[in-house]
């Protein structure tokens, strides 16, 4: 049979919230697929909205404006990452929840999925902005080596602590994640309000403080960012200045370089071990929707650390964080 815009399809099963009786050319309650890129299935309903199926299964809506919002998406976070070093799932992770919703269409909240495809995105954005980061000679190796080292012992905790929160337990992982934006939002106003707080030392001070120091950084670093599926430069880059001392700079592209260094391990970890919580199907066509405007403005959020005034910077993106932490709670 053919879909509205005349395309030949094939008839799947009912999606899981209709009866076979429901099946309608008016309503949303029937699925038409054929195979696309990816492995995964593109379906069309009676309103010309598309989707994402696997094996026959209802997954959520995805029309075309969907795939102007997560360029959009992923630009923005691309560009809030290279900028502060802290990943991009601050802004993906809420994206993707606005844009698709929480739950699917079968109950499942979908947070993992997100999280899944927001890990192998941390990865790709922040490959530019760290070879920026390296040409300036901002990465500080004596401090990175050691954060990088906790930090993947610390992930691969984190990754495993994640699906003790699947099935009705996932909304509390979702809350954490808005509680741990929440907290960014907060101390980004405290340094807009108190700028001098942390007075950065030389890095041959740094470099030579105890490496227990900086295994207490990484460790918790690592841990969270398996656990809530994000950069945690937001952790790293205070925990750097108020622990060690470290210029913001030299913190951001540091934290930046940590997190090229462990975020494909958590990719792999996080989307291996899915289940019913998602597929890998989806998490690969999210992230080929977000990775590609989010590393260009991950490169170009880079450059701007070494250029641009950060105060404006840091107002903008703790207010986008107070939003995100309210979407994550279901608030907005």
């Amino acid at each position: 049979m053919k879909t509205l815009a005349g395309e030949q399809c094939v008839l799947l099963r009912p999606a899981q919230d209709h009866s076979r009786d429901d099946v309608t050319d008016s309503h949303v309650t029937y699925q038409l697929a054929y195979e696309t890129w990816l492995g995964g299935n593109r379906i069309l309903n009676g309103n010309s909205r598309c989707s994402l199926v696997q094996d026959g299964f209802f997954v959520s809506d995805v029309s075309s404006m969907n795939y102007v919002f997560l360029l959009i998406s992923g630009m923005v976070a691309g560009l809030l990452g290279g900028l502060l070093g802290i990943g991009g799932s601050s802004i993906m992770l809420p994206a993707m929840v606005m844009i698709f919703g929480s739950t699917s269409a079968g109950g499942v909240d979908q947070i993992h999925q997100y999280m899944a495809a927001a890990m192998i995105v941390n990865f790709l954005l922040v490959i530019p902005s760290v070879t920026v980061h390296a040409r300036n000679h901002a990465i500080w190796r004596g401090v990175w080596a050691p954060l990088a080292a906790a930090a993947m012992v610390g992930l691969i905790a984190g990754v495993q602590m994640s699906f003790l929160f699947s099935g009705e337990a996932a909304k509390y992982l979702r809350w954490c994640v808005g509680g741990f934006f929440a907290y960014v939002a907060v101390f980004n106003f405290y340094c807009i309000i108190d700028r001098h707080r942390f007075p950065g030392l030389e890095r041959q001070a740094v470099e030579a403080e105890p490496i227990w120091r900086k295994f207490v950084i990484g460790g918790p670093m690592g841990l969270l960012a398996g656990l809530l599926g994000i950069g945690c430069g937001s952790l790293a880059v205070p925990a750097q200045q108020i622990v060690m001392k470290m210029p913001l700079r030299n913190a951001i592209a540091t934290s930046a370089a940590t997190i090229a260094t462990i975020s494909w391990l958590g990719a792999i970890l996080k989307n291996a071990q899915l289940g019913d919580n998602g597929t890998v199907t989806r998490s690969l066509v999210l992230a080929a929707c977000l990775a590609p405007t989010a590393m260009i403005g991950g490169y170009i959020g880079s450059h701007l650390t070494h250029k641009a005034p950060l105060r404006l910077i840091r107002i903008i993106f703790a207010a986008s964080m107070i939003l995100s932490a309210l979407k994550m709670w279901a608030v907005l």
